[in-house]
């Protein structure tokens, strides 16, 4: 599942209209900024390149939404983002503000090699821990086995 060509910046606008519209089940231009809390025309510049490439359906002044293609990058990287804010903050024990942070920078630079490591690792060692996160979270539990190849079904 690796991505190609894609920066951090527009993994985060993926991964910010896949939450938006988790939320709100419609993406406006201003709900981006809001999110992300930039300027309307960083997200317009943003959008134009994202459709370009394949990753949403953009209209000017009309609703966002996500390719398959974008909503596969989005989703692995919110489960990235989940997951490893799972792990720093459950079993680390990090404040939830340190563990956010870590999150949101790492989800962007593990490797997939590294992430399926990790998942496999707390789903050997910690799965009643982690069965009781993804009850009570947002994840597609799709991408989650999609990575944790080795995982039996958990009952989230």
């Amino acid at each position: 599942m690796q991505k190609k060509n894609i920066t951090m910046s527009q993994e985060d606008y993926l991964e910010a209209i896949l939450r938006i519209f988790n939320e709100k089940k419609g993406v406006r231009t201003k709900d981006i900024a809001n999110k992300l809390d930039v300027k309307n025309s960083s997200v317009t510049s943003a959008l134009k390149h994202l459709s370009v490439e394949g990753y949403i359906n953009y209209e000017p002044y009309g609703i966002i939404s996500l390719t398959e293609k974008g909503e596969t990058i989005a989703n692995t990287i919110w489960l990235r983002h989940q997951i490893m804010y799972f792990f720093f903050h459950d079993i680390l024990l990090l404040s939830d503000i340190e563990s956010k942070n870590i999150a949101c920078s790492f989800e962007h630079s593990f490797t997939d090699n590294a992430f399926e490591k990790m998942l496999n690792y707390l789903h050997e060692n910690h799965t009643n821990e982690l069965e009781a996160y993804l009850k009570n979270s947002d994840i597609d539990k799709k991408y989650f086995y999609l990575y944790c190849k080795n995982c039996r079904e958990l009952d989230a």
